[in-house]
């Protein structure tokens, strides 16, 4: 007999459920989507248990005939595409036929619907892909999907995925970029009981920006309008003094489809370039309107990328149009590990008056680490060095018999920190500060989530927070001696905890980066005026560290010329 045999119905469907439902927010993406191509201008998302226990979502759109909703879950049944030529100018965002049919194989699956021309609809109930019963009932026109005991069929697939405020965050964060992507529908996304928040189907992106990152956040943003060869590029981009520390907040939309795509990150990234720096991104929403036919949808079964014919020319009105947006604006541009403890340590409150003024102040400067190698000097005693002055508000000139030495002011100061912020984690001992004047911080619904999930590191790292309404805190007590605005470095510590796999169970990483970053924060900064007595006394503290040749993230602490280097600059020799 052969060894090779056709697989079971039940096997396939399950197979194919694995390629498009990966967890939940991939049930929700496929649902959004098809309540879009529906045209409904009213989208309810309703989560329970991080949408493993129940995802409902609820449209106003055209909804479906009995026949019509029997089909959906069949594998390949499709209103979107009829011939192979549709594929090449796919201009919906579902088209397979594979969403419903996946996850009814994996869940307990009821689907309501009913078109306006019905005077009832149908509810359709469906266990692990088999239909269990079709029934008339009475609905409002649309489409009411409800997805149960996700993966029940398939336990392993529930052991991949990440803890129950990790998953309801994606979600979160899913249903907001829909928002983005489709400010004329209004969407109410809830999690349990939680409104998490709601969006009035004005058709205004601005206002959506406003909704998830905070009104003050909406200041920000630049609009970008730009049109070459057949592409538009309409969209939002920040400032470039408004960055972030990670691309999460870049939302990419082609002919209205949320994509995941590096190359747009990059074209993006280079547009900003000589206004940001390494290591800073701008936030955006851009919508880029291409013929369908110069673009393949049809590359990923979760259809999340799309390849462009010509990325050159994508790339092009990427940039050219957010220069054109930031054009004739000046702005400003910014700029061996010791073992970490476990979490959370014992703080210790510090009384500190505020408020004092939150801002950096920075000079502009082009940053590139692979020009700046470790210092592999001999030992320098720092405190030996006769102080000359400050340059620029930038460096500290030393000299001492034979060198004249460059001390980067900043780079000193985070290296002192870093090992006292590190010290003090070592010990347990973490300093706060109580705040005179409250200070809000507006979350997303996905930095909420995050926030509810690691509270517990987020208060030993010296935040305390007190909740307001719509995902909005007020700051009561922040880590001590931060010289930046204290709010920002919670935004900064919530993308560390998301961008930081098994925080909990691998800490060390983790608090590594949150001292580095601290380090950064609370370090003097380009710009501060010194003394000739604190600009000595930061020499002296640089030579009490382990490392004083190169701060946290690797930049040298100084350079040297010596007599005669310094001679042939002139023709001395």
């Amino acid at each position: 007999m052969g060894r090779i045999a056709l697989l079971d119905q039940e096997i396939i469907n399950q197979i194919a459920a694995g390629e498009v439902v990966e967890r939940p927010a991939s049930v929700v993406k496929e649902l959004l989507e098809n309540t879009i191509d529906a045209g409904a201008t009213q989208v309810t998302v309703e989560i329970k248990d991080a949408g493993l226990k129940e995802i409902k979502v609820i449209d106003n759109g055209s909804g479906m005939t009995r026949e019509d909703a029997i089909l959906a879950i069949e594998r390949h049944a499709t209103s979107k595409i009829t011939t192979l030529g549709d594929l090449n100018c796919i201009e919906t965002l579902g088209f397979r036929g594979e969403a419903l049919p996946a996850i009814a194989a994996v869940s307990s699956f009821t689907l309501i619907t009913r078109t306006p021309a019905e005077i009832s609809g149908t509810k359709l109930t469906v266990v692990g892909g088999k239909i269990d019963s079709v029934s008339p009932v009475g609905c409002p026109p649309g489409t009411q999907v409800t997805v149960q005991d996700l993966f029940f069929n398939t336990p392993p697939r529930r052991k991949f995925l990440k803890s129950p405020k990790t998953e309801a965050g994606v979600i979160s964060d899913l249903v907001g970029r829909f928002a983005l992507g489709y400010p004329e529908i209004s969407f109410r996304y809830y999690s349990g009981k939680r409104l998490c928040f709601a969006t009035n189907g004005q058709g205004n992106p601005l206002e959506v920006l406003g909704i998830l990152y905070s009104n003050e956040a909406m200041r920000h943003f630049v609009e970008i309008f730009h049109q070459e060869e057949g592409i538009r590029l309409h969209g939002f981009v920040s400032r470039p003094e408004y960055t972030r520390a990670t691309r999460f907040y870049q939302s990419f939309f082609v002919n209205r489809r949320l994509v995941h795509n590096t190359f747009l990150n990059h074209a993006l990234e280079n547009a900003f370039g000589g206004f940001i720096t390494k290591g800073h991104f701008p936030l955006a929403v851009l919508y880029l309107t291409v013929e369908p036919s110069t673009i393949d949808v049809n590359v990923h079964p979760t259809k999340r990328e799309v390849r462009f014919s010509n990325p050159n020319l994508v790339a092009d009105v990427i940039q050219q149009g957010v220069r054109k947006a930031l054009a004739g604006r000046q702005f400003s541009t910014y700029t061996s590990t010791p073992e970490t403890p476990s979490y959370p340590p014992v703080y210790k409150e510090k009384q500190i008056l505020f408020p004092r003024e939150f801002h950096e102040k920075r000079l502009p400067f082009t940053s590139n680490m692979e020009a700046f190698p470790v210092q592999e000097q001999a030992p320098v005693r720092f405190q030996s060095l006769r102080v000359i002055g400050q340059v620029q508000g930038l460096y500290i000139i030393a000299e001492r018999e034979g060198e004249v030495y460059f001390i980067d002011q900043h780079a000193a100061h985070e290296r002192i920190r870093y090992e006292a912020i590190t010290e003090q984690f070592k010990a347990k001992e973490f300093f706060l500060q109580r705040l005179v004047v409250s200070v809000e911080i507006k979350l997303t619904p996905e930095q909420r989530e995050l926030y509810e999930e690691y509270r517990q590191i987020i208060a030993g790292l010296g935040y305390t927070l007190k909740e307001g309404q719509n995902n909005t805190f007020s700051l009561v007590t922040v880590p001590a001696e931060l010289r930046d605005a204290p709010e920002q470095c919670l935004l900064k510590i919530l993308d560390l905890l998301r961008e930081t796999a098994d925080v909990k169970k691998n800490p060390d990483t983790f608090y590594d980066r949150v001292t580095t970053l601290f380090a950064c924060k609370s370090a003097i900064k380009s710009g501060d005026r010194l003394s000739i007595e604190e600009m000595q006394k930061l020499l002296e503290q640089l030579d009490t560290t382990a490392q004083p040749g190169n701060c946290p993230h690797g930049r040298p602490t100084y350079f040297k010329m010596t007599n005669s280097e310094l001679a042939k600059r002139f023709y001395r020799t």
